[in-house]
């Protein structure tokens, strides 16, 4: 048969290339023997459509023709997968459209430089590069120029003949390597396809785990994601556009998903400013939008599984959303809206809430909309369950006959917590459990007896406050906190206004209580000698003294004081011209200044602002130590010192 014919190499060849295709050899071969590339295949009954479709028993024939190794032109050039519209080349599968089959790219320097390194017909010349013919290579590293696209003569059946549109360009090469526009080299990303088609992949990048094809359409989908608005409509970028961001994506991804979240958290922060729905398609952009489109295909789980995840940890996604193939059971994350609209109450009461208990702090400083202060919803849980059925004071008032201020005292007391956390604020719109409402009553109750005829002396709450003399809070702590040996009800009824206490018993223990522990502004200012009240109101205001508020026995109520800490720090820190005057045995104020300022010394505060001359007293101690004979006075002395 004619094709049992012998196949002998031609006697002119040119050796083969480290990553020359098939195609570009026979197009080479061909051309350098004068013939046109279909009929030198077919005379030596090779179809040209076998080359293009990367047939092995052709594609060794043609090794044999051109006496290359058959080993290596199989191995980078591209062949069908048995997926539609894949390649396989080098054993890496490149996905649809990852072979340019109907035009190529190529760097006119090269050519330029195939031109000068070889002899034979000028067309013969250059040689395809396995790089040009595939979708994710941009530029040219040795160069470091843009490649510039070519679409050839494209005949049914047959692959394009690379040498015919070179010859076709010769004649303005030298032009277009002059205009190719500059693009920064090397480029890490095709480093990296390089090191995947050679064979030599880096074990320790997490992207080598997957399919070429998956990790290399990702990189550059995060690199659009990463450099560009998240609706940014890709069919407006440049190649430049998608050669920075495939290297910027690729830097992001190989990484680690360490990097690659960092990225979604800033992706997140920049939709902060943002208003309306946050969903990560409008937020991820591009790369998001490639994951859902594949989201059929295993090959991109990997990268599936760290944006799914950080999505649904970091965005209030609503139970029941199909994220990336997966359905979110449980919503992981809230916003201040979304608790609002999940609990029924107002956003200002939610927003108020995490205020109080520190959620989303961060956000709340930064003054971010509702819709975008996020917290996890497990902080959140009970609250949110218990807003559902919570009370608010008027109802708490009317379902329990409690007072506005002694519910408020009780709030103030943390004796009975409210929803959202506003005990510490009484003139906040409290919201309170009813669970939460009954066990306050419960421990008001413990412990009471039944009483039929109550006498004078017990009495309801409001009315043992009055007979003690007490405060409400007080009142409250010797009931809780179990001080009080007996507590009656009214029989028949468990209301607020039916517990009986001893007023008699209220009265001994208020009386009995321990004397105060910090200062009364007079005591404070007699604790600082030279001290005077504006001098007390400066400092105090300045915070180097400060109040609380202690229970006074003999006042009966609670009242502001000067706490003793406070005014021990200061007097370990400062001394007034008053006690100095005392140490120096009586000398005149106006002496001691000048002996003083002789020294150096100058009054720690603004005499004007503080109301009073004060000093450091670690500095007086020190000069005192070192001058024994310090208070001695001579005028002229102390003049001469001051100069």
């Amino acid at each position: 048969m004619r094709e049992s014919v012998t196949i002998k190499p031609l006697r002119f060849r040119y050796p083969l290339q480290h990553r020359e295709p098939a195609a570009g050899f026979a197009a080479r071969l061909a051309t350098l023997n004068g013939r046109p590339m279909n009929q030198l295949l077919r005379d030596v009954y090779i179809q040209p459509f076998t080359i293009d479709r990367g047939k092995e028993p052709d594609v060794r024939k043609l090794a044999v023709l051109g006496d290359a190794d058959a080993e290596e032109l199989l191995r980078y050039t591209p062949k069908p997968a048995t997926r539609d519209r894949f390649h396989v080349v080098a054993g890496e599968t490149l996905g649809h459209r990852g072979v340019n089959r109907t035009y190529f790219r190529f760097c006119p320097h090269c050519v330029l430089e195939d031109i000068q390194a070889f002899e034979g017909p000028m067309a013969a010349r250059p040689w395809l590069r396995l790089e040009w013919t595939i979708a994710h290579f941009r530029s040219c590293d040795e160069h470091g120029v843009l490649l510039t696209a070519t679409t050839p003569i494209r005949r049914r059946f047959e692959p394009f003949n690379f040498s015919e549109a070179m010859g076709a360009l010769l004649d303005n090469m030298q032009a277009m390597a002059d205009s190719a526009p500059p693009h920064p080299a090397p480029s890490p990303f095709q480093a990296w396809l390089r090191s995947r088609l050679d064979g030599t992949p880096d074990p320790d990048n997490w992207l080598n785990k997957a399919p070429l094809y998956a990790a290399a359409e990702f990189c550059e989908a995060l690199g659009i994601s990463a450099l560009h608005h998240p609706k940014v409509k890709v069919e407006s970028l440049s190649e430049s556009d998608w050669a920075t961001a495939a290297d910027e994506g690729y830097r992001i991804a190989s990484a680690g998903e360490a990097s690659l979240r960092e990225l979604l958290g800033r992706l997140n922060d920049a939709q902060a400013a943002t208003r309306g729905v946050w969903g990560p398609r409008d937020t991820y952009g591009y790369a998001y939008g490639l994951l859902q489109r594949t989201r059929d295909d295993p090959a991109y789980e990997t990268f599936r599984d760290v944006i799914r995840r950080f999505a649904m940890e970091t965005m209030p996604i609503p139970a029941g959303t199909d994220v990336l193939g997966h359905v979110l059971e449980k919503q992981l994350v809230h916003t201040v809206r979304t608790a609002a609209m999940a609990s029924g109450a107002h956003d200002r009461t939610i927003r108020r809430a995490f205020e109080r208990n520190g959620l989303g702090q961060e956000s709340l400083n930064a003054g971010l909309r509702n819709h975008r202060v996020t917290v996890p919803a497990e902080q959140i849980e009970r609250m949110l369950k218990q807003l559902k059925t919570s009370m608010s004071t008027p109802k708490v008032i009317k379902a329990t006959g409690i007072p506005r201020t002694h519910l408020n005292a009780l709030v103030i007391g943390r004796y009975l917590p409210t929803v959202t956390g506003s005990e510490g604020q009484p003139d906040a719109k409290h919201r309170f459990a009813r669970s939460e409402i009954e066990a306050m009553l419960a421990r008001l109750f413990k412990g009471a007896v039944e009483v039929e005829n109550p006498t004078p002396r017990q009495m309801s709450i409001a009315n043992t406050r009055h007979a003690a003399g007490t405060s409400l809070g007080n009142l409250f702590e010797m009931i809780f906190e179990g001080h009080l040996t007996w507590k009656g009800h009214l029989q028949g009824r468990r209301d607020y206004g039916a517990l009986l206490l001893d007023a008699d018993e209220v009265t001994r223990l208020v009386r009995s209580g321990p004397a105060m522990v910090n200062l009364s502004r007079t005591e404070a200012i007699a604790a600082i000698p030279g001290f005077n009240r504006f001098a007390l109101d400066a400092f105090l205001a300045t915070r180097h003294l400060k109040t609380a508020m202690e229970f006074n026995p003999e006042a009966r109520r609670m009242v502001e004081v000067i706490t003793k800490d406070s005014v021990e720090l200061f007097r370990g820190n400062f001394i007034t011209l008053g006690e100095l005057r005392e140490l120096s045995g009586g000398l005149h104020l106006k002496r001691v200044k000048l002996l003083l300022k002789g020294a150096g010394i100058q009054p720690a505060f603004d005499p004007d602002d503080a109301k009073v001359w004060i000093y450091d007293r670690h500095v007086v101690d020190l000069v005192l130590a070192e001058q024994p004979d310090f208070w001695v006075y001579d005028k002229a002395k102390a003049l001469a010192a001051t100069r």
